[in-house]
């Protein structure tokens, strides 16, 4: 039964780090934008915690 649940659990995690796979390794859509009306953008946050979320799954899994 432990092992069993264990088992679960790792496929689970090998399951989302998968489906999270594309999104992080996905080129970004070049954008066109007018000259002199492109925004300011803000250092790109959501990558550096997707990276992050994404090393724990692995040091996770590695144990």
């Amino acid at each position: 039964d432990e092992l069993e649940a264990e088992l679960e659990e790792l496929e689970g995690a090998e399951l989302e780090e998968q489906l999270l796979q594309p999104a992080t390794t996905a080129p970004a859509a070049p954008v066109y934008v007018p000259a002199g009306r492109q925004p300011v953008r803000p250092a790109p946050q959501k990558a550096t915690a997707e990276d992050e979320e994404l090393a724990a799954l692995q040091a996770e899994m590695a144990l």
